[in-house]
């Protein structure tokens, strides 16, 4: 391992400081760059999820609302049978009254599931929404973070370049 940091050393060891400085910011600009493509990513896969859990809670809102008129019209059923084989009259006003109570049941009932369909689907609308924003607070946090990179390196380079140099270190003396 050391002979392969000497080899390493020997090959750099004409290099000047702030080429080196120069080859660390174009480096590290690179990695911010794949971090932020690497976030944004993993943004798109929790929006895609989030999307997927939306429309899924839409359809068990739906199939809560279908089961509960399927439900309220059973009773129906029911309510006229009992009433053909007892005898009341179709327009009798306590048949009448116990068919409406069912059918206002069941209007309430659908306007609460419609409702809580309504609070899920804005949640995950918000969460989507947020995401939109963390995506943008990152590209504009991430392309800063570049800029701000790129001009302490290239002043570094220059005050480098310039005749402002370093102390230099003699690695030699480390590596043996």
């Amino acid at each position: 391992m050391s002979s392969e940091i000497g080899t390493l050393f020997e090959a750099t060891k004409n290099i000047d400081s702030s080429t080196y400085f120069l080859a660390a910011t174009g480096v590290k600009t690179v990695g911010t760059i794949a971090d932020i493509q690497a976030q944004r990513g993993a943004l798109a896969r929790e929006n895609y999820r989030i999307e997927t859990e939306k429309r899924l809670a839409r359809l068990k809102a739906i199939e809560a609302e279908n089961d509960r008129r399927d439900v309220a019209l059973a009773e129906l059923a029911q309510n006229k049978a009992f009433q053909s084989t007892a005898g009341y009259y179709d327009d009798g006003m306590s048949f009448l009254n116990i068919n409406k109570q069912v059918e206002n049941k069941m209007n309430k009932d659908i306007a609460t599931i419609r409702l809580m369909g309504n609070a899920v689907d804005n949640k995950f609308r918000s969460m989507l929404f947020e995401n939109t924003m963390k995506e943008k607070d990152l590209v504009f946090g991430g392309y800063t973070s570049i800029a701000i990179g790129l001009t302490n390196g290239m002043a570094l380079y220059k005050y480098n370049k310039d005749g402002n140099k370093q102390p230099n270190i003699d690695l030699s003396k480390y590596i043996g």
